[in-house]
């Protein structure tokens, strides 16, 4: 899998937390107890976390590019991923 799909992945994964935060937040309307505040209040910090990775690689798209193309082409010609980027990895090797 490449960066770029963990990218694709990152995005589908932020849209599906945007979903489930909404019906979160909808239920907490219903429920008032500690238990539904304190796992509504998880689930948005996970989202806010999701969205902050997103954010990283959206507010870098040329540096990633950039690094991405540069460690298929090392690959190719030397058959190791690059040991420098200027961005980090979306999955550790």
């Amino acid at each position: 899998m490449t960066d770029w799909d963990l990218v694709i992945e990152c995005i589908r994964n932020a849209m599906q937390a945007m979903d489930e935060a909404g019906h979160t937040a909808e239920s907490l309307g219903d429920q008032h107890t500690r238990e539904e505040i304190n796992r509504t209040r998880q689930q948005m910090l996970k989202l806010v976390e999701r969205l902050s990775n997103l954010k990283i690689v959206l507010n870098n798209q040329a540096a990633f590019a950039t690094d991405e193309l540069a460690d298929m082409l090392n690959q190719a010609f030397t058959g190791k991923h690059t040991e420098y980027r200027r961005t980090p990895r979306m999955n550790p090797r």
